[in-house]
């Protein structure tokens, strides 16, 4: 076993809990939706804010399993953006649906929550994309040109997608916008396996 592979086998206890975090606060508010005595004006456009949060989780990890031979994992700095990445996530799937018990419109939860989750939604992206371009260093002359430019594209639409949606009120964009970043995600991670 090579020391990246133990090196990413430790981190992975504690990028397994921030992850796990995120997915069982997704869940857990939509159990308290689904379960409450009090009325529930649903909102496609909330749910599927929450949907594609719970979708990065999951595509976190396996990012997490496609850099685990990179000698780069075994330095503190990167534990450190991981974990504050992981963080970042954590707060964007605690910001989808509402946590408190009570009568809930999600439409108007998502209208009055919408600049805190698209900020935090633009800076995990943002962040994203530089860990993206730290691992893709060594190819940075590569990814301009050839196949290697839809990679560079895949890597960078997620964050300028997210400030857009940050940046308006229109509930139309923002049913394109999340469309666009399901897309994305599934061009991207479609074919994505833990071997």
């Amino acid at each position: 076993m090579t020391p990246e592979i133990r090196a990413f086998e430790y981190a992975m206890g504690l990028f397994s809990v921030l992850i796990g975090l995120a997915v069982a606060d997704v869940a857990m508010s939509f159990h308290r939706l689904a379960r409450s005595r009090a009325p529930v004006r649903w909102d496609p456009l909330a749910l599927t804010a929450a949907l594609y949060t719970l979708c990065m989780a999951v595509y976190m990890w396996f990012d997490l399993w496609g850099v685990r031979h990179f000698a780069a994992t075994r330095h503190f700095l990167f534990y450190l953006a991981v974990v504050a990445q992981l963080f970042v996530l954590f707060l964007v799937a605690a910001a989808s649906l509402p946590d408190e018990a009570g009568p809930h419109d999600l439409s108007a939860y998502y209208a009055g929550n919408r600049r805190y989750f698209w900020s935090l939604m633009s800076l995990f992206q943002l962040g994203y994309s530089l860990l993206g371009l730290y691992f893709a260093a060594s190819e940075t002359a590569h990814l301009a040109r050839g196949p290697g430019a839809l990679l560079y594209g895949l890597m960078w639409a997620p964050a300028l997608v997210s400030v857009a949606l940050l940046l308006t009120r229109s509930r139309v964009a923002h049913y394109l916008g999340l469309a666009a970043l399901i897309v994305l995600m599934v061009v991207h991670y479609g074919a994505a396996q833990i071997n």
